[in-house]
């Protein structure tokens, strides 16, 4: 180490000291990190999560009065009142309230609803049916079964105007008692005391099913003794609805023909047009049920007698 200076020699002393290992590493200032490349992913499309908003503008109002409500908000303007949820105290407190504010609106314009239920409860339904009974004798009530109604919302199907409960092609009933509403547990008396209001409850639903209907009770009692499923020709025929909306046949393969086979002619509806003016519903007097029963009398509006009142 003759020649070598004191700086180096002291440097070349520490690294023999360090180790082997130390005189690999590369100075603090000589490294570089490589680039980082970040993971791009994209989320998957849906739908909205929430109630679609549609453009609205006030009667007399101008571009600049254009606002941004929720879809139903916009069809409660032109009195459509679409169900499509279970049916319990909070929502139908929501849809007895939307009633009758539409009946102070204008008490001899037609309200519609459209209804597409997998469900409702006995007593909600009960103060439905009745507000419907007892405040909406002037106000006509037409209901549409969209794809199902069961239990309690087929029941509902019926109690609208004589001649304007309707439904779909392919929409189905179900009939059926309804058990209690929440569990209940207790003493052996009050269970019984609980149980008799329930059996109590489907037989005032079956009286006024019978009414709806012109069935007699005992019918009604027997059919309700099983789930009873109706579709929407057989509903027809049972009494739950009076029509089926049936599409505009253009040419011989789109003619609809019942579970029969038999042809059920039509010219046209425009379902969806929300204009008594312009609904034009099935007139084939030889249409029947799907099950094979005759055509009764309310097929035509003009012979069908005013709904019963209770």
């Amino acid at each position: 180490m003759v020649g070598l200076g004191r700086p180096m020699l002291l440097a070349c002393c520490l690294l023999l000291a360090a180790g082997p290992s130390a005189a690999l590493v590369a100075p603090r200032a000589a490294r570089t990190r490589a680039p980082s490349c970040r993971r791009v992913t994209r989320s998957p499309i849906s739908m909205p999560s929430t109630e679609p908003m549609v453009p609205w503008k006030p009667p007399g109002g101008g571009y600049q009065d254009t606002y941004f409500i929720p879809i139903s908000q916009r069809l409660y303007r032109d009195r459509i009142i679409v169900l499509g949820d279970f049916l319990d105290e909070q929502r139908s407190n929501n849809l007895i309230a939307t009633l009758l504010y539409l009946k102070q609106e204008n008490k001899r314009k037609q309200i519609s609803l459209y209804i597409n239920i997998p469900g409702a409860l006995m007593k909600p339904t009960m103060a439905v049916y009745d507000t419907l009974m007892t405040e909406f004798q002037e106000t006509p009530i037409m209901t549409v079964n969209l794809g199902l109604a069961t239990g309690m919302a087929a029941f509902l199907c019926a109690a609208g105007t004589r001649g304007k409960r309707c439904a779909l092609p392919n929409s189905r009933f179900l009939l059926q008692k309804t058990g209690l509403d929440d569990p209940y547990q207790g003493q052996a008396l009050d269970i019984g005391l609980k149980v008799r209001d329930n059996i109590v409850d489907n037989q005032n639903m079956a009286r006024e099913l019978a009414k709806l209907t012109g069935h007699t009770y005992d019918k009604i009692q027997r059919d309700l003794s099983r789930d009873f499923y109706l579709s929407s020709f057989e509903a027809r025929e049972y009494g739950l609805v009076d029509k089926v909306l049936l599409p505009k046949i253009k040419n011989d393969l789109n003619v609809i023909t019942d579970l029969n086979g038999r042809r059920i002619l039509m010219e046209d509806n425009n379902f969806g047009s929300f204009n008594d003016n312009q609904d034009k519903y099935q007139s084939d007097a030889g249409a029947g049920s799907g099950y094979g029963g005759k055509p009764t009398a309310a097929d035509d509006d003009k012979d069908v007698p005013p709904p019963a009142q209770v």
